[in-house]
């Protein structure tokens, strides 16, 4: 499924409320929803806020995927599920707690960049 409709479909709302929200015509949401043609520019950033997330997850080229081993422990299965899909502000706070642990940790992870 398309990330577009599967946001508002979250949000429990109509494309055509979506296009009114956004100032849009319901048919560029269906567009958007079908892949026929992505949103750009001021549009990509009203989806991105209103939906929460960063831009290229609207554009579907940040969005955690299926890897070929599921998560065994629960904080990876929390990472595979995309804290980029956290609203904004909660995941800001999320990676400056992660960022904070790791400095607090560096010596457990030198020669670990890249991994």
């Amino acid at each position: 499924m398309n990330i577009v409709k599967e946001l508002r479909k979250k949000k429990n709302i109509q494309q055509k409320e979506l296009a009114l929200i956004l100032n849009v015509s319901q048919p560029t949401v269906s567009e958007w929803e079908s892949g026929k043609k992505d949103p750009s520019g001021e549009r990509l950033q009203k989806l991105a806020d209103f939906f929460g997330v960063d831009e290229l997850v609207i554009l579907g080229r940040n969005i955690v995927t299926g890897s070929e081993e599921e998560p065994k422990t629960e904080e990876a299965k929390i990472l595979a599920k995309g804290i980029d899909q956290l609203p904004k502000e909660q995941r800001e706070q999320a990676l400056n707690v992660i960022r904070a642990m790791f400095a607090q940790n560096s010596d457990l992870f030198e020669g670990r960049e890249g991994r």
